[in-house]
């Protein structure tokens, strides 16, 4: 992603989006499928939530197929409505169109909404209504909540994808592989974290997809630690990844804890049996 700056005045693009699109939900995918291919994406780029990002900037593009670039949210947070579209509209001298979504708001302080940018620029704009599935308003907000509170099929239906997360492959206690069952272990700082507890996943290693049960909280029946791992269902993995990704699809239960390892190895096996049966039909690609 490169940044709003460095495009030159001598380029053809006249319809764009704007806004920090947090979580790239299926109203969001609405907006940028209406961009004709004289059109860009523009993220408003701000500092990281201290409970993590729906979609950290790293991952933008992967869920983003437009040209895409970014302003940095300290560059124009002091600039008024009228400013802030004459800044663009410096670098873009084609820009005719701007598609939002309706509730679109910008300015310092957020003063100004959609439909004042035609009443103070000669540029159109187009709005997007509100879009629900089942009822539910497609809100980041909303996705947000959903994930902290586990409900991650809610979560996956407003995104219109499974959940995912990354990291980088870190070390373990050591007794899953011994005493109960290999998990690969990752650091997911940038995210968002589903609530604590078990969920059937699906675990991307390199290219390859794998079924998985998942675990995320802290290890109450041992150390106490917190830990985000991930079990290969059937398949033995016999080399360390540097990164995994993991996709949530389902939750199972709740983090417990186990007053000895034959309870929790017990409890596993019941948990990968359900995992199973939820990820039967799912097609690995």
């Amino acid at each position: 992603m490169k940044k709003f700056s460095s495009i030159s005045k001598k380029n053809n693009i006249t319809n764009i989006t704007i806004g920090k699109f947090d979580s790239i939900h299926l109203a969001h995918q609405a907006i940028f499928d209406s961009l004709d291919k004289f059109g860009i994406v523009i993220f408003i780029k701000t500092k990281t939530p201290k409970i993590g990002s729906i979609v950290p900037y790293k991952k933008k593009n992967t869920y983003i197929s437009n040209p895409m670039y970014y302003i940095e949210f300290e560059k124009i947070k002091n600039l008024n409505g009228k400013k802030f579209l004459k800044y663009l509209i410096s670098k873009l001298p084609n820009l005719r169109t701007i598609i939002v979504g309706v509730d679109f708001r910008f300015g310092k302080d957020k003063q100004y909404g959609a439909m004042d940018i035609p009443r103070i620029s000669h540029l159109n704009v187009v709005t997007f209504k509100e879009m629900k599935i089942d009822n539910i308003p497609i809100h980041s907000s909303y996705i947000r909540a959903f994930i902290l509170n586990g409900q991650i099929d809610l979560a996956n239906k407003l995104l219109g994808r499974f959940y995912s997360i990354d990291g980088r492959v870190i070390k373990g206690q050591g007794i899953g592989s011994i005493d109960l069952f290999p998990t690969i272990n990752i650091n997911a700082d940038e995210y968002i974290l589903p609530k604590d507890g078990v969920y059937a996943t699906q675990t991307r290693i390199g290219n390859k997809l794998y079924k998985s049960i998942s675990f995320i909280g802290n290890r109450l029946s041992t150390n106490m630690s917190f830990a985000i791992e991930s079990h290969i269902i059937d398949k033995y993995i016999n080399f360390k990844p540097k990164k995994i990704e993991i996709f949530f699809i389902e939750r199972i239960r709740d983090n417990k804890k186990f007053n000895s390892f034959d309870g929790l190895k017990k409890q596993i096996s019941i948990d990968i049996k359900k995992s199973k049966e939820i990820l039967k039909y799912m097609n690995l690609k």
